[in-house]
């Protein structure tokens, strides 16, 4: 069965994260780091992998990153074992949706798609979304978004 995770970790406010640096040094094709951390003080990892134990894979990818990033604490984790929608198309349909959930009309969440973010540090959604580390990110502050209302 494969396992699907992401793993969000701590590390303190001196500590500076690299994230190019910590995926060389992390083995495997099963891991992807987004490269831009929520704040200064967090990161997420995603990791995959075929496994019957869960926990074992789960304390793998734990050791993987903290043997990179020595002080991390593993702060949030998500896991599925159903593997995440396939395909940019299905992602940013997905995100769409997200949208309209979030503001509760489409034409509201296709403005906010369309025009700079500032909590997307000025970015525009619609655009970070042509690749899968921006979809993660544009994700994560609709989910925020939508624990706020």
């Amino acid at each position: 069965m494969k396992h699907h995770f992401t793993l969000t970790f701590r590390v303190n406010a001196r500590q500076r994260v690299d994230v190019g640096q910590v995926a060389r040094q992390m083995s495997g094709s099963d891991f992807h780091i987004e490269s831009a951390p929520l704040n200064g003080t967090e990161f997420s990892v995603h990791f995959e992998r075929e496994g019957s134990n869960a926990m074992e894979l789960l304390e793998y990818a734990r050791d993987q990153v903290t043997s990179a990033v020595p002080g991390a604490e593993l702060i949030e984790m998500d896991m599925t074992e159903e593997p995440p929608m396939m395909g940019a198309v299905d992602d940013i349909t997905k995100l769409v949706i997200q949208a309209c959930q979030v503001f509760g009309d489409p034409e509201l969440a296709h403005t906010w798609l369309s025009q700079p973010q500032s909590e997307l540090g000025g970015n525009v959604p619609k655009v970070m979304m042509i690749d899968a580390e921006g979809r993660t990110v544009v994700s994560r502050v609709l989910t925020r978004l939508q624990q706020q209302s």
